[in-house]
């Protein structure tokens, strides 16, 4: 493999000369250039693009850190990318499978400079053993960020707003009793859920629904079982508010091949507003998936310098359609 001397040699000029065309930095004639750049496809020459990342302290490429890639990830992960694409960065995506070493393998990759920081959509390992990394660079989450020593960005959004919006939509629209498909009973989201749910049902005075049948609903298999609880149920609910899009079409499906009129009999919701729930016209509550993607780009460039950029306000907006009064 050719090196810099090779390339010198071989174009009669000093290896100095050559790093300032490759590096295209200091002053080099056009003939010179012209000269070195013959020589280096002469002699198929190839910089070492890490060793000259470890050099300027910057490789221009963020990692993007999920333990799955479902579709409200990919929804993030997109306009992410574009994002940084804009900004000439590039974007590497790690996917851990919920493996803790491989999360810690990834995050290897700042603290070797071969990333400039890294995008952490969901996460496997504690705290603990993330933050130390932030000394190579910058770190953004989805995750909630309630400790105040963790030198860690967020951008994350509160779901008992949008939950409480959902349930209020529903009460003046004539539901009183529903039924709750709640995902991770760990998830600080769905923790704000079920608060949620619980204060409102204490504000308009009505008897909670119990939650565990219907908690830690994250599978295909799940959902199947909490559609079965469903069916079974003597007293059929009003409105049934999902945690997620994939939950609710599975839901609206069944209902409407068993010929169970939505919103006259019982109300269906997602959480997503991804495209699924325009195609199968269902009501779904928007919560700015694509710009906290953005923001969390802009978040990583504005703490390395490479900003001023401004964050965008991330809402609720519930998106109405044929399940819903």
């Amino acid at each position: 493999m050719a090196t810099i001397n090779d390339i010198a040699k071989h174009a009669g000029v000093s290896a100095a000369t050559v790093s300032r065309v490759i590096n295209d930095s200091g002053y080099v004639s056009t003939e010179t250039r012209k000269i070195v750049e013959k020589a280096i496809a002469d002699l198929n020459y190839v910089p070492n693009r890490h060793a000259q990342n470890l050099r300027r302290g910057a490789t221009r490429n963020f990692g993007i850190l999920t333990s799955s890639l479902e579709e409200p990830v990919l929804a993030r992960i997109e306009p992410f990318m574009q994002f940084a694409n804009e900004a000439n960065y590039t974007t590497t995506l790690f996917n851990t499978y919920n493996d803790p070493q491989r999360e810690i393998n990834a995050l290897d990759r700042l603290k070797s400079k071969e990333l400039d920081g890294i995008f952490l959509i969901y996460r496997t390992n504690e705290w603990s053993a993330i933050e130390p990394y932030t000394k190579f660079g910058p770190i953004v989450t989805l995750h909630n960020i309630e400790r105040v020593d963790l030198n860690i960005k967020s951008v994350f959004i509160d779901h008992y707003e949008g939950y409480k919006l959902i349930l209020e939509d529903l009460w003046q629209n004539g539901a009183r009793s529903f039924i709750n498909i709640l995902g991770r009973s760990t998830g600080v989201n769905t923790k704000r859920r079920i608060k949620a749910y619980f204060d409102f049902c204490e504000e308009h005075k009505i008897k909670p629904h119990d939650i565990h049948p219907f908690l830690d609903i994250t599978s295909r298999k799940g959902t199947l079982k909490a559609i079965e609880l469903l069916d079974e149920m003597p007293t059929k609910p009003d409105a049934i508010i999902t945690h997620s899009d994939q939950v609710a079409s599975f839901i609206v499906s069944h209902f409407r091949k068993h010929d169970i009129e939505m919103p006259e009999e019982v109300a269906v919701v997602g959480f997503d507003n991804l495209i699924i729930s325009d195609l199968m016209d269902f009501t779904s509550m928007d919560y700015s998936i694509k710009e906290q993607g953005r923001n969390a780009c802009r978040l990583l460039l504005n703490e390395l310098g490479a900003g001023p950029y401004e964050l965008k306000p991330l809402q609720f907006t519930l998106s109405k359609r044929g399940t819903t009064k």
